[in-house]
């Protein structure tokens, strides 16, 4: 795409009524060598057709943005000369900073589309080591500190683009936490887990995380937690997909880690306190283990035994009914609950009745209803 730059360049340039396209320095953004995955939006050469006063307000504001990002990341870079002075008074050492602008760069384009509200430093006076200045005027201000803001998804996604960056050459390709097509998957997978919970009113929400994900974060092991390894890992799958790294070498490592972790591991303090959030409706009716809650339905704690009662539960479904906490455990409890209401799929008709529980070979549930005039049926 290198070489259609220019022409574009210089249309998206006419098209906004700038009197001079800028240089265009393709290299700073386009390298084959580092070819992956394409996030960039840039406008077409189809801009310089477009009548801007049909446009509705915000699709014009939307395009002039990413026009204005295309011509500003191609040009001249802007070059200043900073100033620092360090001044002492009673004792105490103060310094000031002086900004001389030498080359406006993209920033002369930037203006151009946009209000300037950048803060540019004062250009400070000559000065020589040595120097006395008058003092002229001294004032104390009080305040307090606020704690940082709750992540918004926004800042979530910017903070897990850039974690452990600096701990990466500059030359290595990706940084940071997954990828741009898979961090808000990443979000909305721990929200959905119940992991974290948006909170707020209006558009913006702020991302809370729940006792269940900070339980979560006090019994995982720190190296896990760092975003360090899981930009490391990041970095070896990409070089393992060039052929540059072994894949054998690097499941090696995971391995080797896993069970190094598994020899060292420690029982946090007071695990057993922070994990107790699962919720125990009663004893087994195949084997007698306890029958414990989780996100899809009521599970036998023992992993040899094949009971459960889902929450989406197709005979439940089939009846018109659907299994709640209540259902679930008076079924478990006493092996039978009463059902009010229930749908027969033939005639359409309601009915009330008893269900009753009893398991297979295997400890699959199994159901059958019990009738009012004393009849059976599966």
């Amino acid at each position: 795409m290198a070489g259609i730059l220019p022409g574009l360049v210089e249309k998206v340039s006419n098209a906004f009524g700038l009197n001079e396209a800028p240089p265009v320095h393709a290299a700073q953004v386009i390298d084959s060598a580092k070819v992956s995955d394409h996030h960039a939006i840039i406008p077409t050469k189809e801009v310089q057709h477009c009548n801007f006063a049909e446009l509705p307000k915000g699709e014009f504001a939307i395009l002039q943005l990413i026009a204005a990002r295309l011509l500003c990341a191609v040009g001249e870079p802007y070059r200043y000369a900073e100033t620092t002075v360090e001044l002492e008074c009673a004792g105490q050492v103060f310094t000031a900073k002086g900004k001389t602008v030498l080359q406006e760069g993209w920033k002369a384009t930037q203006k151009f589309f946009f209000e300037d509200k950048s803060k540019e430093g004062a250009a400070l006076p000559e000065l020589a080591e040595g120097t006395v200045l008058p003092l002229t005027s001294v004032d104390m201000k009080e305040g307090k500190t606020t704690p940082p803001k709750h992540f918004t998804e926004d800042l979530l996604l910017q903070a897990m683009e850039t974690a452990s960056a600096d701990e990466f050459p500059d030359e290595a390709e990706r940084k940071g936490i997954g990828t741009p097509a898979t961090r808000a998957a990443t979000i909305e997978k721990l929200v959905q887990k119940g992991f974290l919970e948006r909170k707020g009113s209006g558009k913006v929400k702020s991302l809370i995380p729940t006792d269940k994900g900070k339980a979560l974060i006090t019994v995982t092991p720190e190296q896990i937690q760092s975003p360090s390894m899981t930009a490391d890992w990041e970095e070896k799958l990409v070089q393992i997909e060039k052929g540059l790294y072994p894949a054998e070498e690097f499941m090696q490592e995971i391995s080797g880690m896993m069970e190094t972790m598994v020899n060292t591991y420690e029982v946090v303090k007071g695990a057993d306190t922070l994990m107790s959030n699962v919720k125990v409706i009663g004893n087994c009716p195949h084997c007698g283990a306890e029958v414990v809650e989780r996100e899809k339905g009521w599970f036998c704690s023992n992993r040899e035994c094949r009971f459960v009662l889902w929450k989406d539960n197709a005979y439940f479904q089939k009846i018109g009914k659907r299994m709640t906490a209540q259902i679930a455990e008076k079924l478990v409890r006493d092996g039978r609950v009463r059902l009010k209401d229930c749908k027969s799929q033939k005639t359409g008709k309601t009915y009330n009745d008893s269900l009753l529980l009893t398991t297979e070979a295997d400890g699959r549930a199994k159901f059958t209803m019990e009738f009012d005039k004393g009849g059976k049926t599966k």
